[in-house]
């Protein structure tokens, strides 16, 4: 399973329909796609995915080219050294696919804020925490191979 951002933004809309079916919150069915859009926008800085790490990891490697090149090294062990490398710092934010450059908790949390302060969000029933745990839960279990 290759993730890609497309699945950033399907993250973004069903963690909104999950909270809206749990009457966790109120939309105007007009605005709902706004609320969509701009979340996407406010967390997909802070999630890679499986195309954004490969090329992280690719452009590192070319910054190193010159280093590397002298090494006894092939190609493929370096992309897996640094690959590795890369990993170590954010693979225990890993889900499914999604790479998330914070804790998932904090994540969670500034998805509960931006809800709670959004011009589109007519109401929120949820308390912080109560927010917070659910869209953690939702975060956690979000597998982007089920969508196909």
């Amino acid at each position: 399973m290759f993730t890609k951002r497309e699945h950033v933004k399907v993250l973004a809309k069903n963690v909104v329909s999950r909270l809206e079916q749990d009457q966790s919150i109120l939309l105007n069915p007009r605005t709902r796609n706004n609320v969509y859009q701009d979340l996407y926008l406010k967390i997909s800085p802070f999630v890679l995915t499986d195309e954004e790490i490969r090329e992280r990891v690719l452009k590192d490697i070319g910054l190193k080219a010159e280093e590397l090149s002298e090494s006894a090294y092939t190609e493929s062990d370096q992309y897996r050294a640094a690959k590795n490398v890369l990993m170590g710092k954010i693979g225990e934010n890993a889900v499914a696919g999604l790479y998330y450059q914070q804790p998932v908790r904090n994540v969670a949390q500034m998805i509960g804020h931006f809800l709670m302060n959004h011009l589109h969000v007519e109401d929120v029933f949820s308390s912080d925490e109560e927010l917070e745990k659910v869209v953690v839960d939702f975060l956690k279990k979000f597998n982007p191979a089920q969508l196909h």
